[in-house]
């Protein structure tokens, strides 16, 4: 499908808040669902056919399961995705998740179920065995967070938004707090699954963190933020957006946008008060038809609204839905 660049963002913004990465396996699902986790050491690598490839591996340290001394791993010959062997090279130390099928064993999570032996992944793989208890894992989780090593602070992120049951105590809410703005700061791929995580714990306290760098945020970040937003609780988002004062006129529009998606009898009264304080005609044009749609009068809305406007406004409102017009407040 040939799709116009100008509808990059609408498509990104109908995207689920968690990345793609996120459906990948994490260090904690490989370490449960693998039934064995070993460190090795490649021995040799040969190509038994043209289709296959083989590696031969001795098991340096148990980290998981009865693994045996030395075993062989096959899969097809070639760079591809989805494949984990044909970079390896003989004398190279890896951590491996494993699961047998038949007489054979096979990496479990594919690419995912061969990572380099490296010391902080292997000791943050221990601790994830070792912690069978729910919230014990979301503190670890949580504090994995801090650590220097982008892989598993990256993993940890993703991992504790997928959480069946999400409890975290108020010193690994603050951890979740400092990472966040980071993340945000930087604008790394983390904010998405730590955003997740926020929504989850609906915290209202965790807001003060989003609302600012939503209002701040550009057209490629925003529609991500403003969809986690949403799904928070709505009387916390409408009481605590008003507390975050606008000073340019993109930001003003960004916090239009998110009272005109809220549910109405929650952000009624900041609708109207920023409406009277607008001074943006793109703004005003927002809000006024966000009260056209829920239920105001032109001749309520005149006292507070420029005559030119409201009249695009009534006309806008009266159109039927169009494509364009599915993000509110967009001309």
């Amino acid at each position: 499908m040939n799709v116009s660049h100008r509808f990059v963002p609408f498509l990104l913004a109908l995207l689920p808040i968690v990345p793609v990465a996120a459906q990948d396996l994490t260090l904690l699902a490989a370490a449960r669902g693998a039934e064995f986790v070993v460190q090795a050491t490649v021995l040799a690598a040969s190509d038994p056919s043209p289709d296959w490839h083989r590696l031969e591996f001795r098991t340096e340290a148990v980290l998981k399961g009865d693994a045996p001394r030395e075993f062989r791993l096959l899969e097809p010959a070639g760079a591809c995705c989805g494949r984990s062997l044909f970079a390896l090279q003989p004398g190279q130390s890896v951590l491996l998740f494993l699961r047998r099928s038949g007489p054979n064993l096979h990496p479990y999570g594919g690419a995912r179920g061969v990572l380099p032996a490296d010391p902080s992944v292997r000791t943050h793989v221990q601790q994830l065995l070792a912690t069978t208890d729910g919230p014990a894992t979301a503190r670890l989780l949580a504090a994995a967070l801090q650590s220097n090593e982008p892989r598993i602070a990256d993993d940890a992120a993703q991992a504790l938004a997928t959480l069946p049951v999400l409890q975290l105590p108020n010193a690994e809410r603050t951890v979740l707090r400092e990472a966040l703005q980071d993340a945000l700061q930087r604008g790394t791929t983390r904010t998405a699954p730590l955003l997740e995580t926020v929504v989850r714990l609906a915290d209202p306290s965790l807001l003060d963190v989003v609302l600012p760098a939503y209002l701040d945020a550009g057209d490629d970040r925003a529609p991500l933020l403003r969809r986690g937003l949403l799904r928070c609780p709505s009387t916390a988002v409408a009481a605590q957006l008003p507390l975050h004062p606008t000073t340019n006129p993109q930001q003003a529009l960004r916090a239009a946008e998110l009272l005109v998606a809220l549910p109405e009898p929650e952000a009624r009264p900041s609708l109207e008060r920023m409406l009277r304080q607008a001074p943006h005609p793109r703004v005003q044009l927002c809000l006024a038809e966000a009260m056209l749609a829920a239920g105001a009068t032109e001749q309520q809305l005149r006292s507070t609204v420029p005559e030119p406007v409201l009249r695009l406004a009534e006309q806008r409102h009266r159109e039927p839905p169009r494509f364009r017009n599915l993000r509110p407040g967009r001309p």
